[in-house]
């Protein structure tokens, strides 16, 4: 087996681990591609950040945005606000993840699909 597909198979793995966790994305096709891995909790990132929040049913979440500098950006803001709310962010996870996507050469969550299809 090829290491791009051990790896692949890796991330899938992981994230089929924790498809029960709230997960917070930045669109629709991040939101789909989750799906894919029955994620069943995942919240849009709306334009007021207060709408966003109040769709959190508790206290303990994944903030999933691109690992680009755009969606690292949003996740550092995204971060800090709902720290001083008293959520509980899940770095570890989110850490495990971009490694893993940086070693298949990804940064886009929606990119997953594709991973999807090779790794099957």
């Amino acid at each position: 087996m090829n290491e791009r597909k051990r790896v692949g198979e890796e991330l899938i793995s992981l994230l089929i681990e924790i498809n029960d966790k709230q997960v917070i994305v930045e669109g629709k096709r991040d939101k789909k591609a989750l799906y894919l891995l029955h994620f069943k909790r995942i919240i849009t990132i709306k334009k007021d950040i207060y709408e966003t929040v109040d769709q959190l049913e508790e206290k303990e979440v994944l903030i999933l945005t691109d690992f680009d500098s755009e969606g690292k950006q949003i996740a550092v803001k995204l971060n800090l606000f709902l720290q001083s709310l008293d959520f509980k962010v899940d770095h570890e996870t989110r850490r495990k993840i971009e490694l893993l996507f940086s070693r298949l050469q990804i940064k886009k969550i929606e990119e997953l699909r594709g991973v999807l299809k090779w790794v099957n």
